[in-house]
């Protein structure tokens, strides 16, 4: 049996509370950031904020890296960080915060389907039920509407994509970089796209606007809470636990999204609820069979 770091039950709850928190507060800074920044402006600020944060992390941890996991480095900072951040910005012009996190819960499928597809990762064929279930809620997610009417949004495809990429990262991640400790690639990570994301920033003129500081702040928090302090909480949850335990943030997530898109003034049809519900049992049926 592997052994875990033992800690408090209040502070594994507390831990989990606050990365519910977070992640699930991300989609409702996104759409406060968009009040003045556009969506690539958005993106690349969250990163370079994250990257500004991890700077002395890496420092101390620096002696770890080796020159071949700068590659590992980039692509998973690509395709789990930046070409998500900025995917989420777009889809956040013309989608409501909440319908973009319940949308988010879909991360667990890809991760299994690209597993299956291109990782070579064991399947088991009660998975497809899962499978199933939440291709359908991600359906019901996009063509949602009130009254049950067929309303197809092809602006969620964007948050799809993102969450394909989640998926993607996540075994990256664990086929090229499980040797380093979590803290060191996390840093090396944002360490590989915050220079990008620096370009980026200049390219849109960024640097030539006056500063909107409520939007701007939004974004910083994004950077520093939901991708840099996120990831440490993310991290110690596992060690504290498992990575199923720590998984089960996704069923925690869209409730929070949805609760600030209510507060904020959004309108979530039924539908869209009975669409989450069965995504999220898809979701569950899934890690049920990790388990």
């Amino acid at each position: 049996m592997e052994n875990k770091q033992k800690s408090p039950v209040l502070l594994v709850i507390l831990a989990f509370t606050a990365l519910s928190l977070i992640w699930g507060s991300s989609f409702i800074l996104v759409k406060k950031s968009l009040v003045y920044y556009s969506s690539p402006q958005v993106g690349a600020l969250r990163i370079f904020a994250a990257f500004i944060f991890f700077i002395p992390v890496f420092l101390k941890q620096r002696h770890e890296v080796k020159k071949e996991h700068w590659k590992s480095f980039l692509l998973a900072g690509l395709t789990g960080n930046l070409i998500p951040a900025i995917l989420f910005s777009i889809a956040g012009k013309h989608l409501t915060s909440a319908l973009s996190g319940m949308l988010n819960a879909f991360t667990p499928l890809f991760t299994l389907i690209v597993g299956i597809l291109l990782f070579k990762q064991g399947f088991q064929w009660r998975q497809m039920l899962g499978i199933i279930l939440g291709i359908a809620g991600c359906f019901g997610l996009i063509v949602g509407g009130e009254g049950f009417n067929v309303d197809f949004n092809y602006h969620a495809l964007w948050v799809v994509l993102a969450t394909f990429l989640y998926g993607f990262n996540l075994h990256i991640v664990k086929t090229k970089l499980s040797g380093l400790n979590p803290f060191t690639s996390t840093a090396g990570i944002f360490m590989a796209i915050g220079p990008l994301s620096l370009i980026l920033l200049a390219s849109t003129g960024f640097f030539s606007q006056a500063i909107e500081w409520w939007p701007f702040l939004a974004a910083c928090s994004l950077g520093v809470f939901g991708s840099a302090i996120a990831m440490v909480l993310f991290n110690q949850l596992i060690k504290w636990t498992n990575a199923i335990v720590a998984s089960s943030v996704t069923y925690i997530i869209p409730i929070v999204a949805v609760g600030w898109g209510v507060f904020d003034g959004e309108q979530v049809y039924l539908s869209q609820f009975i669409a989450m519900i069965v995504l999220l049992i898809g979701v569950y049926e899934i890690n049920r069979s990790k388990a």
